[in-house]
């Protein structure tokens, strides 16, 4: 695979009604890439692909639970139907759940999984299935920097993304032989309404305040969407977003015991 570039290519985005998702769909929109927005709210997805088309692109709109298994079978077939066939999937829905592991329920757990990586597994086999029979595509999954830099606050999330950086290496090896592209992202902390779409628990409830300056200083959803559009092109296997997170990789790497002191911080 040498990766597929953004003009003329139909291009799916999960989670594109707000932030990371957003900023995706608009990059794409302005060089030149048809949209399919897609988002569990219906409202933001329809926002999303109106700016799209006020950039000069074809875009189009679809409300889908990507922990639906079902509804996203439904997606991938409506959108090869209507719209063409899926050059570029961008697997970005995510939800997150903060505070201390033994605060948090099981049903925070299986949400949090049915969306961060169960929504990724069925994007991926849903477009993916045609992908392969067309020996054309590449997928690109959002992870986090939080795959590889534990948080003794983010113990849940911190396992979905690293699971979603496995899951994609893996599917990255499965699928080069049919000439489909996988490529996993890592943001550092983001700018975005995450932060809203996140269960806190116990004594993050009480940091929330603090948590939203954190987040408003941070980078910009661009700086990912920026990323994605590159790695797609380009075909990378893995792109971590934020001097944090890239600082954090590299030095993990060569020091693994570090990984008990970042995660106690």
């Amino acid at each position: 695979m040498s990766g597929i570039e953004a003009r003329g290519a139909v291009v799916v985005v999960t989670g594109a009604g707000s932030g990371i998702g957003a900023a995706i769909a608009e990059r794409y929109a302005r060089l030149g890439a048809v949209v399919v927005a897609s988002d569990i709210d219906e409202a933001s997805a329809k926002d999303t692909a109106e700016r799209c088309r006020e950039h000069g692109a074809q875009a189009h709109s679809y409300q889908c639970d990507v922990a639906d298994a079902e509804a996203v079978a439904a997606l991938a077939k409506s959108v090869n139907l209507e719209v063409g066939d899926v050059d570029i999937l961008i697997n970005n829905a995510g939800v997150g759940v903060g505070g201390p592991f033994l605060d948090t329920t099981e049903d925070d757990w299986t949400w949090l999984r049915s969306i961060n990586i169960d929504g990724v597994v069925h994007g991926c086999r849903s477009f993916g299935a045609t992908m392969a029979a067309r020996r054309r595509g590449q997928i690109v999954n959002i992870a986090s920097g939080a795959a590889y830099l534990p948080n003794r606050r983010m113990a849940t999330y911190c396992a979905s993304k690293a699971a979603v950086v496995a899951f994609s290496r893996s599917l990255r090896a499965d699928l080069s032989s049919r000439r489909v592209g996988v490529s996993v992202i890592c943001p550092g902390v983001i700018n975005t309404p995450i932060l809203y779409n996140t269960r806190l628990r116990g004594t993050a409830i009480s940091e929330k305040d603090r948590l939203s300056k954190v987040f408003s200083i941070s980078h910009s959803p661009n700086a990912v969407a920026k990323a994605v559009t590159a790695a797609a092109a380009r075909d990378r296997a893995m792109v971590s977003v934020g001097f944090e997170t890239q600082l954090g990789y590299h030095a993990l790497r060569l020091v693994p015991a570090l990984s008990g002191l970042v995660a106690r911080l």
